[in-house]
């Protein structure tokens, strides 16, 4: 069991379609909402190029799906209200008992 203030966080896949016009086009496509605690680990601030940057990292943990067991570092997730998105880092099965998974987020302003 996963105690803490749970989130919903929808989790996002990016996929190509035809356009029609002999080429491509790269969208980024629902999958599913996902119900866990979102947890902040730490942050690195720096200066790049002039511009400020913050990056933030947060683990996610969720009650353990099968559907879910294809999750990969190309996905993202998605929280209602923040802009930015939570880029997926690692996916980890907890000690490989099918019951949490313990996802590795980094958000970058």
């Amino acid at each position: 069991m996963i105690r803490g203030p749970k989130i919903k966080m929808t989790l996002y896949r990016y996929s190509t379609a035809p356009d029609g016009g002999g080429g491509l086009t790269k969208t980024w496509t629902s999958v599913d909402t996902l119900t866990g605690v979102l947890t902040f680990v730490w942050a690195n601030e720096g200066v790049m190029l002039d511009r400020e940057r913050l990056e933030n990292r947060y683990q996610f943990w969720v009650e353990y799906r099968s559907d879910l067991s294809d999750m990969s570092t190309k996905d993202e997730l998605r929280r209602t209200g923040v802009t930015q998105p939570y880029r997926i880092v690692d996916v980890d099965n907890v000690l490989e008992q099918n019951k949490i998974f313990k996802i590795d987020l980094v958000q970058t302003k």
